[in-house]
């Protein structure tokens, strides 16, 4: 109803906190009676419990599979040893294919951690209090997470579509690229960086879904980092996407920052395509809006 949209504006405008959720999205996964327990996690109120832990820098991932399991600041070799990326000018199969193989190693000790905590809390009772109020039966979720998504695109898009150059140190460690070129940049409703996105969020799900869960959890991914997406980008190397060491990746599913230059609306179309059944435990857009006619006040503005 128009009177409601007019509320929810005002509120948004006075208190810079609101956040909006698709129910005609999540109602058929959650039902009529749900809620959101944590950032953007729907949850069947009474009913559910979350196995929570946080994301995966898959931004260094990708770094890691150019150089061979490398740790693109430190050097030391984390990911398991591999043929690194040996051509001055980086090809999109040559990566994709190294980048697969080290979300396969990622996504196990992923689970592999998530399931150790987690026996952990429940050894010792954690949260066991809270645990009363809900059914005897409950649905267990374990929400694993991505962080760096858009980089990711973006560095993927810029590797396809334009010319990317390594930059190596003296040991043979990629620490810095040129870009030759542009390259389509997710957050402007443009398929050909979109669908990598979005490809990528299914691919690594369906990497994490072949490994078993503590208390057979239900496997759950969110594309969410607010404020966190600063320390991720902090220990996170050059990209080829063109961003910078320790630069904050986008918060969430948001595009780079000063990427969108299409618009509001573009970024919302980009971030829209990213597959829900994919990222059940929430994708996060986060986005200031503040027009000029809302600063009047009154409800005719509003409307």
């Amino acid at each position: 109803p128009q009177a409601f949209k007019r509320y929810c504006i005002r509120i948004s405008r006075d208190t810079s906190s609101l956040q909006y959720e698709n129910d005609d999205l999540m109602r058929p996964y959650w039902g009529d009676d749900y809620g959101i327990a944590c950032c953007v996690s729907a949850m069947r109120l009474g009913k559910q419990m979350q196995f929570f832990g946080a994301r995966v820098n898959l931004a260094k991932a990708l770094l890691y599979a150019i150089n061979g399991g490398r740790d693109e600041v430190s050097g030391e070799q984390i990911a398991p040893a591999s043929a690194p990326v040996k051509s001055e000018v980086l090809d999109y199969e040559e990566v994709f294919q190294k980048f697969d193989a080290t979300m396969e190693w990622l996504a196990r000790t992923y689970v592999h951690a998530m399931n150790c905590i987690h026996y952990m809390h429940d050894k010792y009772f954690y949260e066991r209090l809270e645990m009363a109020l809900h059914d005897r039966d409950v649905l267990r979720t374990m929400a694993f997470g991505i962080a760096g998504l858009s980089v990711v695109a973006d560095s993927l898009s810029a590797i396809r579509h334009a010319k990317v150059h390594v930059i190596r140190d003296d040991t043979g460690l990629a620490v810095d690229y040129r870009i030759e070129g542009d390259f389509p940049k997710f957050g402007n409703a443009d398929s050909r960086v979109d669908d990598i996105a979005a490809d990528i969020v299914s691919a690594f799900m369906a990497k994490i879904r072949k490994h078993p869960t503590y208390r057979n959890a239900v496997h759950t991914q969110s594309v969410l980092t607010i404020t966190s997406n600063v320390v991720y980008g902090k220990a996170t190397g050059n990209t080829p996407d063109g961003r910078r060491k320790g630069e904050p990746f986008a918060p969430g599913a948001n595009p780079m920052h000063g990427r969108d230059s299409h618009g509001w609306l573009a970024s919302c179309i980009s971030v829209a395509k990213l597959p829900y059944a994919d990222a059940q435990d929430g994708i996060s857009f986060t986005v200031s809006v503040a027009p000029t006619m809302t600063n009047r006040g009154d409800d005719a503005a509003l409307d």
